[in-house]
């Protein structure tokens, strides 16, 4: 560390920026002007492209800062040269390059695809891999811009090649480049190709193959001039000399390729796994996703959970996992509603087919969880109405029970016949019934009597009126004596009633003789 820091502090380093590009470099103004100019102008191409044009809020921005450090010459770059085009460091994106070339393909396209994913909705990965060869191809002068230039023969394999030949010339002939911006930003907004390709040049998408196809195999392809942003690089970017400790510190950066972050750095606090360590990372770089996603595992409050889950999927909202879970955590604190949205947004956020079946088939296994928890939600509330109901014919019966005592008290002791049985009177008038009185109901006035009938188990319980106690025939007896309730013990009774149903009365006729044998 010691010597990297006192071979850099004694040379010349200077610093630019625009945007979210810093340009740290040692190779003279220039170079560094013309490199960040590039930057600048794919920037804002890819955003007119995808609908989002302009700069800070309503252009394209990146989630880290895009550190890019120009070495003087091959030479110089040689040691520290980087395993990828872009590597995350501790609070940024890092990039080392030689200034005395325009930046290279793979980092132009790697970049193209850093500002779509920290961007756009997402479209379909054959659209977005074209877009990011197309990029690769953007040649910068100031504010002249030319894209589309033709590929080295056998650099993409066949379907590649095909998507890249579409993007293509949707994007160079003047007969599409004016509504290409209105095809993608369909396809960001969820809609599937047929529907962006009827919207945006009033075709079917199996005729937009075709030209694309016919396109393909007449290889002409030439890159065409496209509206840059109108900047200057020698007025509009400011140089600074860089700090001496902060080149040190982004050269030991470089050095350690990605495996190892500062510390006290964003990425340094999350690879420490705590929560203040966490919580310091989301404050460090309130854009950044991981942390609340990370902070979510540890948390044991459902709440608080999905609020850090939905959190993590505001801010990344391409990640389908972070959907996921957040649908998850929903569907176990039982918001089957909000989980299904969640589920939806991880559908749209599914970059292959592969990846949208899986969840389409999550999304069904919760609908199942949805349709017990709600059957046994209802099986409980009707338990529990059952219940309550249970209680209130409880609490009616103890009260009826305790005006039929006291009307029994009332009235006196049933008196206990000492004669003995009358035999049963061979012709009386009406329908006979023998049986067992198991129940008197005292009407005021009339008296309602339930019999089970005598050799009838099924449906054989019967209920009859007697009007007036004291106008029926009674055998044996000058008057019938009722106790009110159910019988206790129950009395053996034979009965002649005339067969006149009272609908009112719930009775199937009058008594106009009453035996107790």
């Amino acid at each position: 560390m010691l010597a990297i820091s006192s071979a850099f502090a004694a040379e010349h380093w200077t610093e630019y920026r625009s945007g979210p590009f810093h340009v740290i470099s040692d190779s003279g103004d220039r170079p560094s002007r013309e490199r960040l100019a590039e930057l600048e102008q794919l920037r804002y191409v890819l955003g007119t492209m995808l609908g989002k044009e302009g700069f800070g809020q309503n252009g394209l921005d990146t989630i880290w800062p895009i550190d890019v450090v120009l070495f003087a010459n091959t030479r110089a770059y040689g040691p520290h040269a980087l395993p990828k085009p872009l590597l995350e460091g501790g609070s940024a994106m890092l990039s080392a390059w030689t200034a005395d070339v325009p930046l290279p393909r793979d980092f132009l396209g790697a970049l193209t695809r850093l500002l779509i994913d920290d961007n756009a909705g997402r479209m379909p990965d054959p659209i977005e891999a074209a877009l990011c060869d197309l990029f690769s191809t953007i040649k910068v002068n100031a504010t002249k811009v030319t894209l589309g230039a033709p590929l080295p023969k056998d650099e993409l394999p066949p379907d590649r090649m095909r998507a890249w030949a579409k993007i293509q010339m949707l994007a160079t002939n003047p007969d599409y480049s004016g509504k290409v911006r209105v095809y993608l930003n369909n396809l960001q907004q969820g809609g599937d190709e047929a529907v962006a390709t009827r919207n945006a040049f009033d075709i079917t998408v199996a005729e937009l193959d075709r030209r694309a196809d016919a396109y393909l195999r007449a290889a002409k392809f030439e890159a065409v001039p496209v509206s840059g942003r109108p900047l200057n690089p020698n007025r509009d970017f400011v140089e600074k000399p860089a700090d001496a400790a902060a080149i040190s510190a982004l050269m030991s950066e470089l050095a350690a390729g990605g495996k190892g972050f500062p510390a006290d750095s964003p990425r340094g606090l999350v690879s420490k796994g705590t929560r203040p360590a966490l919580e310091l990372a989301a404050k460090a770089n309130p854009r950044w996703a991981e942390p609340h996603f990370r902070i979510a595992a540890l948390e044991t409050n459902p709440v608080a959970k999905i609020k850090e889950l939905k959190t993590a999927a505001t801010l990344e909202p391409r990640n389908p996992s972070y959907w996921q879970a957040l649908a998850e955590a929903q569907m176990s604190a039982n918001s089957y509603a909000d989980a299904e949205k969640s589920w939806a947004a991880a559908e749209r956020a599914a970059p292959t087919d592969a990846d949208r079946t899986r969840i389409r088939q999550a999304r069904t296994d919760m609908e199942d969880r949805r349709a017990a928890f709600e059957a046994a939600e209802k099986k409980r509330r009707a338990e529990e109405q059952a219940r309550e109901l249970q209680r209130v014919k409880d609490s009616a019966a103890a009260e009826v029970h305790a005006a039929e005592d006291a009307a029994n008290r009332r009235l006196g002791p049933v008196p206990k016949s000492g004669k003995a049985a009358v035999p049963w009177w061979d012709d009386p008038q009406g329908e006979k019934i023998s049986g067992t009185l198991t129940r008197v109901d005292c009407l005021n006035g009339p008296l309602r009597l339930t019999i089970q009938m005598d050799g009838v188990r099924k449906n054989g319980m019967v209920r009859l009126l007697v009007r007036d106690p004291k106008q029926i025939a009674v055998h044996g007896s000058p008057e019938a004596v009722f106790g009110c309730g159910v019988q206790r013990p129950p009395r053996k009774i034979k009965v002649v009633h005339n067969a006149k149903a009272d609908a009112k009365m719930g009775t199937v006729g009058d008594v106009a003789v009453v035996e107790f044998p």
